[in-house]
């Protein structure tokens, strides 16, 4: 579970029961919400914390 403000771009986030990837982000109005744009997917704004996945970076 991650609140908006912790949500980055490349994330995958819940949502219609599938994992979708965050290809970017604004802002919607306080930093306790965040409008996130994905690919093929209508924008969302996320107002609570959610389950979302960070890809591991391997160095």
């Amino acid at each position: 579970m991650r609140s908006p403000s912790d949500v980055h771009i490349g994330d995958f986030v819940h949502l219609d029961d599938m994992f979708l990837r965050v290809q970017d982000m604004r802002a919607a109005g306080t930093a306790a919400q965040r409008v996130l744009i994905f690919d093929g997917h209508p924008p969302w704004v996320m107002r609570e914390s959610t389950i979302t996945y960070r890809p591991i970076e391997l160095a």
